[in-house]
């Protein structure tokens, strides 16, 4: 981003033309989202961190973003992200996507094509984050399990992770078609496993099997709802809470 967007968007943070994002019954654990139209036109989406060390998060992601824009995911993640500190705020800066989030209740109303077309696509995006070696990820990020979790000893099971897919942090187009895929701070090297257990964290188990059934045929896994689920009680978060 040049700098006199930057500019242009500190003038607009102190006069106050941020538009909040309505967060519904989901709303970020860790920033508050605005929206922001800026000269050119062009759309972006600023996160106020809620705590100051949540910044260590921005900062991962601004490194990622380049990686994870050159292995061509059959998603939009952002291009870069800027950070910018306003008094005692924080704020991250992207550019903004446009959609709709995933829920049970929406995807109960969504047609058996677009249920199963959506299912193929999440299943899809799953495994081409899983097949990227772990040996060409950014040597200078922090890859740790960002909640715990134990790792498997045979390096070939563990595999890289988003490992926060919920319904805050992907969207959708009108025709169901997963379209966007964003905050990757809890992304991670880990036993494939620990991808789907937020869909139990989100009570969104109707959906898991379908995944999972997905998943397993392009994969040639064999993960199970019960596993999914025993990982999900097991797990705990030192660092902080989800």
């Amino acid at each position: 981003m040049n700098q006199n967007l930057i500019v242009e968007i500190i003038d607009a943070i102190k006069a106050g033309r941020l538009e909040p994002k309505d967060q519904g019954d989901y709303p970020g654990a860790h920033s508050e989202p605005f929206f922001y139209k800026a000269k050119s036109g062009e759309d972006y989406v600023l996160l106020r961190a809620k705590d100051k060390s949540y910044a260590e998060g921005y900062l991962k992601q601004q490194k990622l973003y380049p990686f994870l824009l050159s292995q061509k995911l059959p998603v939009k993640t952002a291009k870069e992200m800027e950070i910018i500190e306003h008094g005692d705020d924080i704020y991250a800066v992207m550019e903004r996507f446009f959609g709709e989030g995933h829920s049970p209740q929406r995807f109960a109303k969504a047609t058996k094509e677009q249920q199963s077309r959506f299912v193929k696509q999440v299943a899809e995006f799953f495994l081409s984050l899983h097949t990227i070696p772990i040996s060409v990820l950014p040597s200078d990020i922090d890859f740790s399990p960002y909640f715990w979790f134990e790792q498997s000893d045979t390096d070939t099971e563990n595999v890289f992770l988003h490992a926060d897919f919920n319904y805050s942090n992907f969207l959708t187009d009108d025709d169901y078609n997963l379209h966007s895929v964003f905050d990757w701070h809890p992304a991670c090297i880990g036993p494939r496993v620990a991808e789907f257990a937020t869909f139990v964290y989100c009570n969104d188990l109707p959906f898991l099997p379908l995944v999972l059934e997905k998943y397993n045929d392009l994969a040639n896994t064999n993960i199970t709802v019960e596993q999914v689920i025993k990982h999900n009680e097991e797990r705990h978060s030192p660092k902080q809470s989800i």
